[in-house]
């Protein structure tokens, strides 16, 4: 198949399953080209041992200036390259009906400027939901073809879904050919708002497990208790909620700690001076971005990893964690919060510890739970590391993914083709 995945901007350090799906089905044999059409600088690629693949001669990324003035200073070299990838007539096929706001920016046309001639596919992968509408215009227009699949991966079934209100995909429902849910917690909220059921499947974000070998868990006596979180330093992480319940821990068990904290954001200098209100400074060491290699390291260093997601004041919500798999597959006890699609990964006492999303004394209490029980660990965390392997192989994603394709692709040749303009 010939496929092409639309992004925000590629490659993303902390977006690394877009990576490695799009190498997995080059694997096996399919070829993929990679739209960044968000107008986002994208930050590298986390996944080093996959630089072999040459994803990037197969990526274009978008971009377009901020300012309107600059936007109109640059659109007749846009229009320039439309007309040479298309034909001058591929103009007219920019029309104000169908591009609507879009044409009004201009983004339009810089998108447009992006695709080669025809823009030929047999999959459509839109990577999240949010990119659907610029998807289905351009192949209403007929800079693209092929079939439409939209991911539902996050922040666009939550937060977009928050601001904008519940008839926000109503314009995609009809458009596309199949859907994708990265959990089935998000599989439910988008056949809530309209999502034909019957085209829907939930199919996790895979990753490569032998990047992630499995270690029995260990404590050294007499050394600090380690904690470990990986993630954007934003509100729905939930690591300033993680900093106080490890302080109130340490306070409670007179037990030394250390937290490694790994990723940028916003919240950097609110939990640096966090971490000093609650007198555990000298005990917390942010690392900034890491590659996975360097996360890898990370985890098989630490004790205990956690994944403490809370719902944010905008609505955001999170999947199973991708750090949260790799730590359960590298062998590690892990905690999450009953949040989004965490408990479908970590089950209480079976495959970790669960807490109260937003609660400090209950993942206190997690905390002290999976401490209490270290006797369970070996048992606990072989478990984890196959429930793991049963959802998210690589090999097995990319598989579901594959049939997923070919069952949209059937149900797409049994419904009428979409009206394209003609120029």
């Amino acid at each position: 198949m010939k496929i092409a995945f639309f992004v925000n901007a590629f490659p993303m350090m902390s977006e690394a399953f877009i990576a490695n799906s799009a190498a997995a089905l080059i694997d096996h044999g399919h070829s993929v080209d990679i739209y960044g059409i968000g107008n986002v600088e994208p930050t590298g690629l986390s996944v080093k041992a996959l630089v072999g693949h040459g994803l990037d001669k197969h990526t274009v990324n978008m971009r377009w200036p901020n300012s309107g003035t600059a936007r109109f200073a640059g659109l007749p070299a846009a229009l320039g390259t439309i007309a040479r990838k298309n034909g001058i007539v591929s103009l007219t096929r920019l029309r104000p009906d169908i591009y609507r706001r879009s044409l009004v920016d201009l983004s339009a046309f810089y998108q447009a400027s992006g695709f080669e001639g025809g823009g030929e596919y047999d999959i459509l992968h839109c990577q999240f939901a949010t990119l659907a509408e610029s998807v289905i215009k351009h192949r209403k227009a007929g800079f693209l073809s092929g079939n439409i699949v939209v991911n539902f991966r996050g922040y666009d079934i939550t937060e977009t879904v928050e601001a904008v209100g519940p008839h926000v995909f109503d314009h995609v429902w009809p458009e596309a050919g199949s859907y994708i849910a990265n959990c089935d917690y998000f599989r439910r909220k988008a056949i809530a708002l309209g999502c034909p059921e019957d085209r829907i499947g939930v199919i996790g974000s895979g990753i490569r497990l032998e990047n992630f070998p499995f270690s029995s868990p260990r404590l050294t006596k007499g050394e600090p208790l380690k904690f470990l979180m990986v993630g954007r330093l934003i509100e729905r992480k939930g690591f300033h909620i993680a900093m106080r319940a490890i302080a109130q821990f340490q306070k409670q068990s007179s037990q030394r700690i250390k937290v490694d904290i790994v990723g940028n954001g916003p919240m950097r200098e609110d939990l640096t001076s966090l971490a000093s209100g609650l007198g555990i400074a000298n005990a917390v060491n942010f690392h900034g971005a890491c590659d996975h290699s360097e996360i890898a390291s990370l985890i098989g260093q630490t004790d205990i990893f956690l994944a403490p997601s809370m719902t944010s004041a905008i609505g955001g919500q999170d999947a199973p964690v991708n750090t949260l798999k790799e730590a359960m597959a590298i062998g590690r006890p892990v905690i999450g919060t009953h949040h989004g699609g965490i408990p479908e990964l970590v089950i209480e006492g079976e495959t970790g510890a669960l807490a109260k999303e937003g609660d400090v004394a209950s993942l206190c209490e997690a905390i002290e739970r999976l401490v209490l029980n270290r006797g369970d660990w070996p048992a606990l965390t072989h478990r984890a590391r196959k429930k793991v392997e049963s959802m998210y192989a690589l090999d097995t994603c990319t598989d579901q993914l594959i049939r997923h394709y070919e069952k949209s692709l059937h149900w797409a040749s049994s419904r009428p083709l979409p009206q394209i303009v003609t120029s």
